[in-house]
């Protein structure tokens, strides 16, 4: 990569902070287990894979586990503080990300995979040596230097000896500062979408779980989310079966026969294609982080799953606290990985409620996971489902709540979109500034 003279090649070992452990790993395996965590959101967070990505943001800090501060003071050379990089040691190496300054905790502590470096401020600033490291030179060092034997793994070593390109500490900022007003209109996209698929959910509660569109034609009264002609055709009153209580005209019926769901395809090393060429291959870190540049493409392969932008989507193995979930997809033409359900709905107007109705189960279907759950990984399979009886409404109902709720889902789209398309460009200009192509004016 070419640079301007004035800028200084050097490793990130050169620009680490004058303190002890500013390069430091994650505790040994027997030191940090999962008997250790806490339901305490006092503790101290944990730093874990889940809460890393690959540049999409920073940070998630929405799974975040505790441990007692006891057991971080015990472990306090894997520490971590806001304006520390970290890295993925173990497992998808490639990750990087930057801990954040507005969250209410001071301290972190890493997990056995992870490794962090605490920057000299005197010389390198934070967001910079991060965006650094999401670029192609440091991820192909990365590559380069993994030791692929079982688990893909690296070190402190190479950490240490990962090469930078230093420019000024104020051409740094002025860098770092471009990129980040791109991610943070990034996390407004997140931030408004997750506000929409909150509203659809609360809509899908008071509708077909609380039934309260029933209810108040009971009492006399219509519901303010329906309109007079669904009004005139409910019926006022509810039946009863065993221990439930719903809306006359509603069906008791196994989930999995509102829908069919198909099963992903299984991709080999042959399957792949250079990036770009193809489709994309979506697997659920495609679900939650988006297209980058570890997705993998395929040209062709045999009786693959394709999915198409609207398409609902369900994991259903992995990781059960961070894995298991239902996803609209609302990117182009793709493959769909093994390990997710496409859910066929019988009719396009019923994608709302299917949507709704799954996310409502979702605490059944971790529990489904994790009854199975061995060495961190669960799953859920289609037999499990079939004992998972829903009270079914009728199709005037969800035909209104399809059409009740098209603006939401019309907008969580163009959230889907604008994001994708300010992640392109900032990952290009990211390019451009990392090798000196693009100047900043003053």
């Amino acid at each position: 990569m070419s640079a301007p003279a004035h800028w200084v090649r050097c490793t990130l070992d050169a620009i680490k902070a004058d303190s002890d452990n500013a390069i430091a790993g994650g505790p040994f395996g027997s030191d940090l287990t999962q008997a250790d965590y806490v339901d305490d959101p006092d503790g101290v967070p944990v730093i874990r894979g889940c809460n890393l990505g690959h540049g999409e943001r920073r940070f998630y800090p929405d799974e975040l586990v505790f441990v007692h501060p006891s057991k971080a003071d015990a472990l306090r050379r894997s520490q971590a503080y806001p304006g520390d990089v970290i890295f993925t040691q173990r497992g998808t190496v490639s990750q990087v990300g930057l801990v954040p300054d507005d969250l209410p905790w001071r301290r972190f502590l890493l997990s056995q995979s992870q490794m962090k470096l605490t920057c000299d401020p005197a010389r390198a600033d934070p967001e910079y040596v991060y965006y650094w490291c999401r670029s192609p030179e440091v991820q192909r060092y990365v590559e380069n230097w993994t030791i692929a034997a079982g688990v893909p793994h690296t070190n402190l070593s190479t950490l240490r000896q990962t090469p930078l390109l230093l420019p000024p500490l104020a051409e740094q900022r002025s860098i770092a500062g471009a990129l980040s007003a791109l991610d943070r209109r990034i996390s407004l996209c997140d931030d408004q979408r997750a506000v929409l698929v909150q509203v659809v959910d609360l809509l899908f509660r008071t509708w077909f779980i609380d039934h309260a569109p029933t209810a108040d034609k009971e009492n006399g009264l219509r519901h303010p989310t329906v309109d007079e002609a669904l009004y005139s055709r409910l019926a006022p009153a509810f039946t009863v079966d065993g221990d439930r209580r719903f809306p006359l005209a509603y069906r008791l019926l196994p989930l999995t026969e509102l829908a069919e769901f198909q099963n992903g395809s299984a991709f080999g090393m042959t399957d792949f294609s250079p990036a770009g060429e193809g489709l994309p291959i979506i697997k659920i870190g495609e679900l939650k982080q988006g297209i980058t540049r570890q997705t993998r493409y395929c040209v062709f392969r045999d009786n693959a799953r394709r999915i198409d932008r609207g398409d609902l989507l369900l994991s259903w193995s992995g990781n059960p606290d961070t894995s298991i979930d239902t996803f609209l997809y609302f990117g182009g033409p793709a493959w769909l990985n093994q390990h997710i359900f496409k859910i066929a709905t019988k009719r396009p107007e019923d994608r709302a409620y299917m949507f709704g109705l799954l996310r409502s189960l979702k605490p059944r279907l971790l529990a489904f996971a994790r009854a199975k759950q061995t060495t961190g990984l669960g799953h859920v399979t289609l037999k499990d489902m079939r004992t998972v009886v829903v009270e079914y409404p009728p199709v005037m109902m969800r035909d209104a709540f399809d059409a009740l709720t098209a603006p939401y889902f019309a907008k969580i789209g163009a959230c889907d979109e604008l994001r994708a398309s300010l992640v392109a460009t900032r990952d290009e200009l990211l390019l451009r500034l990392m090798s000196a192509e693009a100047r900043l004016r003053p």
